[in-house]
């Protein structure tokens, strides 16, 4: 994904593919931010092993990309390609995104929001991500960036209702 500095205070960030040798601070970072975004779903080993099962599997539904500083992983997001009828073309949808929080407010977000807008600005029609409601940093941080509240609202069900394994 290439390196970006951060404008506010100039400190060069790397963006690269997530490599089977970060899986595990990959996976620590994702319990901290499922214990700080409390969620629908709990998070276990098994969804984040089947996550990067499949995304090193199948890079073309997505991939996880790797924030570094000085060759330190502080960051991660999870990023999904997928096709809309409505918009036209491909949506890049930000499915995780985690800076560690000694590295927050610094750029890191905004630099990385900023790469991926130069890498997919001909490959995608819209950037999309979801934030809890009540996260207001973060829906603040978001808009200011430019993303929207969209009309419709997502609605989830599991493919069995009923389905206890799964639940939603």
């Amino acid at each position: 994904m290439g390196r970006a500095t951060t404008e506010e205070n100039k400190v060069e960030i790397t963006f690269r593919s997530a490599k089977h040798s970060d899986n595990s601070t990959l996976r620590n970072m994702i319990y901290a931010l499922y214990k700080e975004d409390q969620v629908d779903q709990p998070i276990t080993d098994e969804k984040i092993s089947a996550t990067f099962k499949e995304l090193n599997q199948n890079q073309s539904r997505g991939q996880i990309i790797v924030f570094e500083k000085r060759r330190v992983i502080i960051g991660y997001a999870i990023v999904i390609f997928y096709w809309s009828n409505e918009y036209g073309g491909d949506i890049l949808h930000v499915d995780e995104l985690y800076v560690k929080p000694e590295h927050r407010r610094r750029g890191v977000a905004t630099c990385f929001f900023r790469r991926l807008s130069e890498i997919f600005k001909d490959k995608a029609r819209l950037m999309q991500l979801e934030v809890s409601p009540t996260n207001s940093i973060a829906m603040n941080y978001y808009r200011k960036l430019g993303f929207k509240q969209t009309r419709n609202a997502h609605l989830a069900r599991d493919i069995i209702p009923g389905n206890k394994s799964n639940s939603i």
